[in-house]
């Protein structure tokens, strides 16, 4: 069975609301600064040159999500189980349910529970682990003989891609 690829990407840099709650109608319609866009841009290139073929990106519908994911992949799927207010395990079970032979999966979505389920289904470790925005946790799931074995591969924010 081939190596299984999941990326736990932040949404990038998004315009404040002054007044909105977490997952109210006006935070899901935060659109990303000119900055946040950059920043997608330059992590979806450096997820293209890195990332094997093919890939499936789920997105949040909140809205900055969809505008990151979108520098990957013109049409991500929307899923209600990554908006800013699901739980760890709604999230993880959009991991659990993708066919292990459909290549790569890509989630966009916030913290901090998109942190804590990427540590989660990387170490089985339950803390809060903090995405700077358009970070990115990459694991690789294998099948060995002793089981299933899960490996961090990288941990990349903007900053360390350069300009």
């Amino acid at each position: 069975m081939p190596n299984f690829h999941v990326i736990f990407w932040r949404h990038a840099e998004a315009e404040d609301a002054a007044g909105s709650a977490q997952g109210d109608e006006v935070d899901l319609r935060r659109n990303l600064t000119k900055q946040g866009r950059r920043d997608a841009a330059q992590v979806a290139g450096w997820i293209k040159s890195q990332l094997p073929k093919p890939w499936t990106v789920i997105s949040s519908p909140a809205q900055r999500a969809r505008q990151t994911a979108q520098h990957l992949n013109d049409y991500p799927v929307i899923d209600p189980r990554l908006r800013p207010e699901s739980s760890m395990e709604e999230l993880l079970s959009v991991v659990s349910e993708f066919p292990r032979e459909g290549g790569a999966l890509v989630l966009v979505g916030h913290q901090p529970i998109l942190g804590r389920a990427g540590l989660y289904w990387i170490t089985g470790c339950d803390q809060q682990f903090s995405l700077r925005k358009s970070g990115l946790l990459w694991a690789v799931e294998r099948s060995r003989e002793v089981g299933i074995q899960r490996s961090l591969r990288a941990c990349v924010s903007p900053d360390l891609l350069g300009d």
